[in-house]
């Protein structure tokens, strides 16, 4: 898939759709840690064929949460961080590329950053 560059005006009408989908994400992401335990002990019993339906429920969220992260890399956003909420649109600025910077959270993109800058390097967009 070519790689797509945002204008402020496209990253800011995609943000409900990756607002949605990071929110649902998030959700499966801290439903996922409720099931590690249980999973890893199946995992260790692998042997002796024993499942249970934490394990049928693992992996039916895990495929759901794929899902949501496949939609927003699809729609040309780079996920950055789930727990963190991190989401990047690539973006030309003066002929180079940075990202706009979104944290699950924010109600608008207010923020870019250089590519290699991350979250800590976030600079406020003048519009």
């Amino acid at each position: 898939m070519e790689k797509r560059f945002f204008t402020l005006e496209e990253a800011r009408k995609l943000l409900p759709s990756i607002n949605e989908w990071m929110e649902k994400a998030r959700s499966l992401a801290s439903c996922l840690d409720r099931y590690r335990e249980a999973v890893a002990k199946f995992a260790a019993n692998s042997q002796m064929n024993q499942g249970g339906p934490e394990g049928t429920a693992y992996f039916t969220d895990l495929i759901r949460l794929q899902n949501y992260l496949v939609q927003i890399q699809n729609s040309g956003c780079v996920v950055k961080s789930i727990e963190e909420g991190l989401v990047d649109f690539p973006h030309l600025k003066n002929g180079r590329e940075v990202y706009l910077c979104w944290k699950y959270g924010e109600d608008d993109i207010r923020f870019w950053h250089e590519v290699d800058g991350g979250f800590g390097g976030r600079i406020p967009i003048s519009d």
